[in-house]
C-alpha cells in the first residue's frame, strides 16, 4: 500500500467551511426542488412523486461532492484519488464487503430488538414517497442505492474521515466521522446502528485504501432496506 496516497492536506478549518457549505447547498437544493414542483406540477412528469421533499433531499446529496472537492482537491491538489476514488484489491474488497455487511446486519437486528423494548421509533419507511409500484422502487434504488451512498462516502469517509485521521489519528477519526454521519440522518431511534454503520464504512476504507468498497457496501445496505420495504408492502 502506498502510504503517500493516504495523506491529505486539508485541515480542521477546511472541514468546517466544507460542512457549512454542505448545509447551505443541500438545504437550498431541497427547497428549490420542492418549490419548483409546487409551482410547476408538470415536473411530476419526470416521475417525481407528490411528496417531493425526501426524494429531493436524496437527489441533492450529490451536492456533497462540491464542498469535498472545493475544500479538498481543488485547494490542495490530488484529484479524486485524494478523496479515495482509486483502484483497490478485488479479493480484499470482497472480503471486507462480506464482513462489513454481516456486521451491519447483526447490529441492526440486535438494535431492532433493543429499540422495540425501549419503545423508540425506528427508521421511517421512505419508499412510499418515491411513488408506488416498481417505478417508485427504481427511483428509490437510483437515488438511495447509488447517488446518496456515493456522495455520502466521498464526503464523510473520503473527505472528513481522511482529514480527521490526518489530524487526530484513525481511532478518533472513526468515532468523530461516524458521529457526524449518524447525526446527519437526524433519526434519534436509529442513531446507534447508523453510528456503527459509519464506523464499519470508515474501517473498510482504512483497510482497503479505496472508497469503492465503501460505496458498494453502503449501496448494498440501502438497496436491501428498500427491497425489504417493497416486499413487505406486498
Amino acid at each position: 500500500m502506498d502510504i503517500s496516497l493516504r495523506r491529505v492536506r486539508w485541515g480542521l478549518r477546511d472541514m468546517v467551511f466544507a460542512g457549512l457549505m454542505t448545509l447551505g447547498l443541500v438545504g437550498a437544493g431541497a427547497v428549490v426542488l420542492a418549490a419548483g414542483t409546487l409551482l410547476w406540477p408538470e415536473l411530476n412528469a419526470l416521475a417525481l412523486p407528490p411528496g417531493i421533499l425526501v426524494p429531493a433531499v436524496f437527489a441533492c446529496e450529490v451536492l456533497l461532492l462540491v464542498p469535498a472537492w472545493v475544500w479538498g482537491p481543488r485547494k490542495y491538489g490530488g484529484g479524486w484519488a485524494s478523496l479515495g476514488l482509486r483502484a483497490c484489491s478485488v479479493g480484499k474488497s470482497v472480503a471486507l464487503l462480506f464482513l462489513g455487511f454481516s456486521i451491519i446486519l447483526l447490529v441492526n437486528a440486535a438494535w431492532d430488538v433493543v429499540r422495540k423494548r425501549l419503545g423508540w421509533a425506528g427508521q421511517p419507511d421512505y419508499l412510499p414517497v418515491f411513488g408506488g409500484g416498481a417505478q417508485g422502487l427504481l427511483i428509490a434504488l437510483l437515488l438511495g442505492g447509488v447517488v446518496a451512498p456515493a456522495a455520502e462516502e466521498v464526503f464523510f469517509r473520503g473527505y472528513l474521515f481522511a482529514g480527521l485521521r490526518e489530524r487526530w489519528g484513525t481511532g478518533a477519526a472513526v468515532v468523530l466521522s461516524s458521529l457526524l454521519f449518524s447525526l446527519a440522518h437526524a433519526v434519534p431511534g436509529v442513531l446507534p446502528p447508523i453510528f456503527i454503520m459509519g464506523a464499519v464504512f470508515a474501517l473498510v476504507y482504512e483497510y482497503s485504501d479505496s472508497l469503492w468498497p465503501c460505496v458498494a457496501l453502503h449501496g448494498a445496505v440501502n438497496t436491501l432496506a428498500f427491497a425489504v420495504a417493497y416486499l413487505a408492502e406486498r
